[in-house]
C-alpha cells in the first residue's frame, strides 16, 4: 500500500508475509532481522532471495516507481499497482499511444489537403469540354492528374514526394479513413503476439504443467533450468510441432517425449521411427525473463490460460492436463496456506424432534485445505448461509476436534490450525464487520497469525473446484444412504423424498462426521495418498500454533454489533432491551480523555437474552436483557428473529412495539398447548383413519371454527413455530 493517511505505518508493513512493490518489482518479505533495519525477501517471480534495506524504503522519493507500495496479499499489492499508475488522460479509449493517433490525423490532413488543391488546380487548367486539350479524344481525362497531384505536394509546409502520398492515400484509404483503425495499423503485425513459434510454446507449457505443480514443489528459477537442460542433453533441442500435425498433436509422441524428459527413454529410439522425426522441429530455449513473463501471466489469468491452450492445441486440453493453474490446489505449498470456504444445501429432508412431521433441510458450511485437500472445519445450521455459518466453522477447525470422538466415531481428524488465506464467495452476508474483526483479533496483536480473508469474483466457480468436487462426493453418498434423501429436482422425486423422511438433526450431524472422517482417510486420485497422509507430511514443517481456548476465544466467535455502545443509567441499551450486570456496574464510563468510553458487543442470533461484553477486544464478561429476567435469577432463552417478530405483531395489533413482550410470552404459552393439541389430533386421527363419521366431524368442526372468526396475530406466531 500507499504510505498516505489511512494506510497502515511502515512498521505494520514489513511483517513476514507482506507483499513491497518496488523499483517495478515485486517481493514477498521474509524476515526483518533482529536490528530492523535489513529486510529478507523474496523475488515473486524468480524466487530468488535478497535483502533490502529499510532506510532506502524509507527515504524512497522522487518518482511514482521509487515509492514502495506495500500489501498483506499479492491480489491486493497488484490493485495498489494498477491505482498508482493510470492510464494517461490523453490517451484514447483502446488504448493507443497518443503519438500514433496524432500520426493518423496528420496524415489523413496531408491526403485531404493535396486531394483538394489537386482538384483546384485541375479545373483551372482544363477546358469547357473537361479536356487537357482539344487535340485529347479521352472520356475522362486524367492526363494532367499526375502533374497536379505532384504540384499539390509541393504546396504543403513539408513536402512530400508523390511515391509517398500514394502510399499515405492507400493506408487511408484501407482503414475507411478511420483515424483509430489507422494508428493502429502503424504497428508491426506481431504486435501483441510472441515471438516463439508453436513447437516452443507446446515444449513450455509442457514443461509448467509437468513441473511447476505442489506435488514436484519447485520455483520458477528451477523449472526454467529444469526446462533448458532437458531441451539441450535429452531432446537434442527438438519437440513435437503442431503445425506437423494435421490431425493434432499425436499423444503418443507425447508420451514418449514425457519418458525421455524423465529419462526412462533415449532421444535417439525416437528419431529412429521416421513417421514421429518428420512431427519433429529444432527449437531453442527463450530467455529467462519472457519464461518468467509467461509462467506469471498463466497464474494470473487463468480462464485466458484455459482459453489459450484449448484453441493451441484443442479443446478439452486445458482440462486434460492437470488444471494446474485453475485451482490454487497446485500451487499451495504447506497445509493451511489456501483455505477454501462454501455452504451446500444437503439433499436430505429431515424431520422435527417434537412432533417428527414438520420437515426441513439443512445447510452445511465446510472449509477444505488446498494443500491437503482435507476438510478442517465444519458447520451443519438451519438457517440459510451467514456469518454465523463461517464464523462457527472457523471455531471448529482452529483448535483439535474431539466433536467426532465424543460421539464414538473411530478414525482420526488431526487438521486444525489458522488458515492463512479464507477463500470466501463474493455473497453480500461474508463481507461483515464482525468477520473482519475475527480475523484481525484471532492474532492476538503478532503472537499468532492473523487471517487473509479473500473474496472469489463474482461468477467465477472455479475458485472453488477444490470444495465443489466435495460437494458432488457428498451428494453421491447421501443419495445412496440416507432415507428423504433427494434423487433430483423432479417434483415426484421431492414428494417421495418428503414422505419417507425421518431422520433427526442429530442424525445427519453424525453422518457428516462420519463422513468427512471417512473422506479424509480414502486416496485421493490427485494426491496419489489420502488427504490425511498428505497433511501428516506436510506437519513436518511445523505443528500449527494457536491460541488457547479459553471462554473469552469463545466469544470472539460470536456476531460482532458493528456500532459500539456508552453505559447508561439504566445500563446498555441493545435490540430495544436494556442490559445490565456487575459487570455493567463495575465498567468505567468516562475515559481519561473526559469521553465517555465506547464498548463492543458480540451476541449469539439464537439466543439475545446474554451477550458479550468487550473493551479494546478484551472480554469483560456476559451482560443479561432486563426484559428477560425470570424470577429465579435465570434468563428467558430468545432468539432474535423471535423479538423482532413479536416486535411487528405488536405495532401491527397496537399500533406501538410497547407490548412486544406480552407477545413473546404468549407465543410460548400457546406453543406448548398447540403442540400437546397436535400430538392429540395426530392420535385420534391415526385412530379413526378407518372410521368415516369421525373423519367428517374432525372436518366439520375445524370448519365450524374456522368460519368468520377474527385472526389473533398471536396464534399465527404460534403456528408458524408450531
Amino acid at each position: 500500500m500507499a504510505r498516505h493517511e489511512g494506510i497502515p505505518s511502515l512498521r505494520k508493513c514489513l511483517r513476514p508475509g507482506w507483499y513491497i512493490y518496488w523499483r517495478k518489482q515485486i517481493y514477498r518479505i521474509r524476515s526483518l532481522d533482529s536490528t530492523g533495519l535489513i529486510l529478507h525477501v523474496e523475488d515473486h517471480l524468480s524466487k530468488e532471495t535478497t535483502t533490502l534495506q529499510v532506510r532506502h524504503l524509507m527515504r524512497a522519493d522522487g518518482e511514482d516507481q521509487s515509492i514502495p507500495l506495500y500489501a498483506p496479499t499479492l491480489e491486493q499489492l497488484l490493485r495498489e499497482v494498477e491505482n498508482s499508475q493510470p492510464q494517461p488522460e490523453g490517451a484514447p479509449e483502446n488504448g493507443l499511444p497518443p503519438e500514433l493517433v496524432e500520426r493518423a490525423d496528420k496524415m489523413i490532413d496531408i491526403v485531404r489537403f493535396v486531394e483538394e488543391e489537386a482538384r483546384e488546380l485541375q479545373c483551372q487548367e482544363k477546358n469547357e469540354q473537361g479536356k487537357c486539350s482539344k487535340a485529347c479524344k479521352i472520356e475522362k481525362c486524367k492526363c494532367r492528374e499526375t502533374d497536379t497531384l505532384r504540384l499539390a505536394c509541393s504546396l504543403l509546409d513539408e513536402p512530400i514526394g508523390l511515391t509517398t502520398f500514394y502510399d499515405y492515400r492507400g493506408r487511408c484509404r484501407e482503414n475507411q479513413w478511420d483515424r483509430v483503425q489507422l494508428a493502429a495499423a502503424f504497428r508491426r503485425s506481431t504486435y501483441g503476439k510472441t515471438r516463439l513459434n508453436k513447437a516452443q510454446l507446446h515444449f513450455l507449457d509442457t514443461i509448467i504443467t509437468d513441473y511447476y505443480r505442489a506435488d514436484r514443489p519447485s520455483s520458477p528459477m528451477m523449472v526454467y533450468k529444469i526446462a533448458r537442460s532437458a531441451l539441450k542433453f535429452h531432446l537434442q533441442n527438438r519437440w513435437v510441432d503442431p503445425d506437423k500435425c494435421k490431425k493434432g498433436v499425436s499423444q503418443d509422441l507425447l508420451a514418449k517425449l514425457h519418458l525421455v524428459l524423465d529419462e526412462r527413454l533415449p532421444m535417439q529410439a525416437v528419431l529412429e521411427n521416421t513417421a514421429d522425426e518428420e512431427l519433429l522441429s529444432k527449437i531453442t530455449m527463450p530467455s529467462r525473463g519472457f519464461f518468467y513473463q509467461y509462467l506469471n501471466w498463466f497464474v494470473s489469468q487463468p480462464d485466458q490460460g484455459r482459453e489459450v491452450m484449448n484453441k493451441r492445441y484443442g479443446k478439452g486440453t486445458w482440462e486434460r492436463i492437470y488444471m494446474v493453474f485453475d485451482t490454487f490446489a497446485h500451487r499451495a505449498t504447506f497445509p493451511l496456506q489456501y483455505v477454501f470456504a462454501d455452504h451446500y444445501l444437503l439433499d436430505v429432508f429431515i424431520v422435527d424432534e417434537a412432533t417428527r412431521s414438520i420437515i426441513s433441510r439443512l445447510w452445511l458450511t465446510v472449509l477444505i485445505d488446498a494443500y491437503s485437500r482435507c476438510i478442517v472445519g465444519m458447520a451443519l445450521l438451519e438457517e440459510d448461509p451467514c456469518i454465523e455459518s463461517i464464523q462457527s466453522a472457523l471455531l471448529h477447525a482452529i483448535w483439535q476436534k474431539s466433536s467426532h470422538t465424543d460421539l464414538g466415531i473411530e478414525g482420526e481428524w488431526a487438521c486444525y490450525g489458522i488458515p492463512q488465506q479464507l477463500f470466501l464467495d463474493n455473497a453480500w452476508a461474508h463481507h461483515s464487520h464482525s468477520l473482519e474483526n475475527l480475523a484481525r483479533a484471532i492474532g492476538q496483536n503478532g503472537k499468532f497469525d492473523t487471517i487473509d480473508l479473500v473474496f472469489r469474483p463474482p461468477y467465477k466457480a472455479r475458485y472453488g473446484g477444490l470444495i465443489e468436487t466435495y460437494f458432488e462426493w457428498l451428494s453421491d453418498r447421501i443419495k445412496q444412504l440416507l432415507p428423504g434423501a433427494i434423487q433430483s429436482s423432479d417434483p415426484k422425486h421431492v414428494r417421495d423424498a418428503a414422505k419417507k423422511a425421518c431422520l433427526l438433526y442429530e442424525d445427519i450431524y453424525r453422518f457428516l462426521q462420519e463422513s468427512v472422517v471417512e473422506y479424509n482417510h480414502t486416496p485421493h486420485k490427485a494426491l496419489k495418498m489420502t488427504p490425511h497422509e498428505k497433511w501428516t507430511e506436510g506437519m513436518k514443517m511445523g505443528f500449527p500454533i494457536v491460541p488457547t481456548l479459553t471462554d473469552e476465544m469463545r466469544r470472539q466467535f460470536l456476531h460482532l454489533i458493528p456500532e459500539t455502545r456508552q453505559i447508561t443509567e439504566k445500563g446498555i441499551c441493545v435490540f430495544g432491551m436494556q442490559y445490565t450486570s456487575p459487570v455493567v456496574a463495575k465498567a468505567e464510563r468516562i475515559g481519561m480523555d473526559k469521553k465517555p468510553i465506547q464498548y463492543s458487543l458480540r451476541y449469539d442470533p439464537a439466543d439475545i437474552s446474554k451477550i458479550a461484553m468487550f473493551r479494546e477486544d478484551h472480554w469483560l464478561g456476559d451482560i443479561g436483557a432486563k426484559e428477560l429476567l425470570l424470577p429465579d435469577g435465570s434468563y428467558k432463552p430468545t432468539s432474535l428473529w423471535e423479538v423482532q417478530t413479536a416486535k411487528t405483531l405488536a405495532k401491527d395489533a397496537n399500533g406501538d412495539t410497547g407490548d412486544w413482550l406480552a407477545y413473546v410470552n404468549k407465543a410460548e404459552e400457546l406453543k406448548k398447548m398447540r403442540m400437546s393439541e397436535k400430538r392429540r389430533r395426530q392420535r385420534e386421527l391415526q385412530k379413526g383413519a378407518n372410521d368415516p363419521t369421525q373423519s367428517t366431524a374432525v372436518v366439520e368442526t375445524v370448519t365450524k371454527n374456522g368460519r368468520g372468526q377474527q385472526i389473533d396475530p398471536t396464534e399465527l406466531l404460534a403456528g408458524f413455530l408450531s
